[in-house]
């Protein structure tokens, strides 16, 4: 009660053994991601203070491009990845610009090249492609050594870049790197909107787990975002 009036909503990543004890106290399960804590699966619980937030009037068109997406066979072709390049400070300039040019709002702040380079410090691995010079799509992980977990986000590509197959070297680029890092969780939370990312991701191997109800601000606003994960 004492969060009424200035939170909206409240997220708690929660273990399999808790989620009876948050719904007791009025929390939803809204995704999931299996082996999320090393061997165990992590749950977001979520509960709503408002209800404009948890009413979403673009749920059964992303509902639509899910069952769509899920209904296609998945390529399991190797894809030419010779191109991709793991980024260093050095690059952390010219991401910051594709960054601002492809996401007007966005939750961290990727056009700030000194914030690229120190989620870099932190462990976050960015690749990218370039053409002529310009960098023209990118990608990130953001890892959990200590649950052997990692997001794969800030996906971004120019306009004149897209629809060219970039998103899947990129992200197949970051599957070898983390497997071979000893990575074993490699998850998303991507635009349920997103028609090109949700196929990329289904077609790398990765399950749906859920979809979480205006959960953050991007691209164009408050947006619902759609959950997928891989165990490797």
């Amino acid at each position: 009660n004492e969060m009424e009036g200035w939170v909206e909503k409240l997220i708690v990543k929660s273990r399999t053994q808790d989620v009876l004890f948050f719904e007791s106290k009025g929390f939803t399960n809204e995704a999931h991601i299996k082996n999320y804590f090393l061997d165990a699966d992590m749950f977001f619980m979520t509960k709503y203070f408002s209800f404009d937030r948890q009413k979403s009037l673009a749920w059964d068109e992303e509902e639509l491009i899910v069952k769509t997406i899920l209904k296609e066979e998945v390529n399991a072709y190797e894809t030419d990845i010779s191109n991709v390049r793991v980024a260093s400070k050095d690059d952390c300039k010219d991401l910051a610009d594709l960054y601002q040019k492809v996401f007007p709002i966005y939750p961290t702040s990727l056009s700030d090249p000194n914030h690229l380079s120190k989620t870099m410090e932190a462990g976050t691995i960015y690749v990218f492609i370039r053409d002529e010079g310009m960098i023209i799509s990118a990608a990130s992980a953001e890892v959990n050594a200590v649950y052997k977990n990692a997001e794969l986000t800030d996906c971004a590509s120019r306009q004149e870049a897209q629809g060219k197959g970039h998103m899947k070297k990129l992200l197949s680029k970051l599957d070898k790197l983390l497997v071979h890092n000893g990575i074993h969780c490699l998850y998303t939370i991507a635009r349920a909107e997103s028609v090109g990312m949700n196929k990329v991701f289904h077609q790398l191997g990765y399950q749906y787990g859920g979809r979480l109800k205006k959960n953050l601000i991007i691209y164009s606003g408050l947006e619902d975002m759609n959950v997928w994960y891989k165990n490797v």
